[in-house]
């Protein structure tokens, strides 16, 4: 019984010791989908974009509009590319398969109105590598600065 135990109690600890790694394995597979799609919006390639998402993902942009599939989420990776959208992403915080991180949005219509770039906060879910969900929302300070450019021009 004494064998049996010492068994039972080596394979709880090495489950336990591994969950954190598969956490780890998780974080890492989905930040590099995130620096891809980064890299490839810097690129102004929206095919390449569009391949990280999930045929059933759903983004929420930061005007609040919800887009569910890529026909919808084609729509808004056009008009990213056709501004010159291009994201510096913070340090990415992974909350068991969400991710969250604080970021910079630069776009040349905003660079016109002054206020370029604007900090946001985005969160992501990666499953089975590909783009699940998607956010980004303004910080309370950019969208004041944003609002107040849109009402001088």
């Amino acid at each position: 019984m004494k064998l049996r135990s010492d068994t039972i109690s080596g394979l709880v600890l090495i489950i336990l010791l591994l969950l954190p790694l598969s956490a780890h394995a998780q974080g890492a597979d989905a930040e590099s989908v995130l620096k891809a799609r980064e890299t490839a919006l810097g690129g102004r390639a929206l095919d390449t974009i569009l391949t990280l998402f999930a045929d059933d993902a759903i983004v929420v942009t930061s005007s609040g509009r919800m887009l569910i599939g890529k026909e919808q989420i084609r729509v808004w990776v056009q008009d990213q590319v056709d501004r010159q959208q291009r994201e510096e992403a913070g340090p990415r915080q992974v909350h068991g398969n969400k991710l969250s991180w604080p970021g910079k949005v630069h776009r040349d219509d905003w660079q016109k109105l002054g206020v370029s770039p604007l900090d946001v906060t985005q969160d992501a879910i990666i499953q089975g590598g590909k783009i699940k969900f998607f956010s980004t929302t303004f910080t309370p300070e950019s969208w004041v600065r944003l609002q107040a450019a849109r009402k001088k021009k």
